[in-house]
């Protein structure tokens, strides 16, 4: 899968995780969209990921922190944060290729 596709999905799964209450009232209203399974599949392929991945996934996605707050947390510099978040979108790709 390509990087683009990845950054593509996991904006959609950042917006679902930012308004996740609101979002499961409408799917229990309205059914499903396509989201839960891009959910599905991220957090599935993020278990095998390296834990200092799977920290900044839930903090960049799952809390839908900046990578500025995200580095102030784990105590990393926000450059360093840009790096990991790269591997991140490198290790979706591949997981799910």
């Amino acid at each position: 899968m390509e990087t683009e596709k990845v950054k593509r999905e996991l904006r959609e799964l950042r917006y679902y995780y930012s308004r996740k209450e609101q979002m499961d009232a409408l799917f229990r209203e309205t059914g499903e969209t396509r989201i839960p399974a891009i959910v599905r599949k991220y957090n599935n392929a993020i278990r095998l990921a390296p834990v200092q991945l799977y920290d900044l996934y839930g903090c960049l996605y799952i809390r839908n922190q900046t990578q500025e707050a995200a580095a102030i947390e784990l105590n990393y510099s926000t450059e360093y944060v840009r790096r990991l978040n790269k591997a991140l979108l490198q290790f979706f790709a591949r997981q799910n290729g």
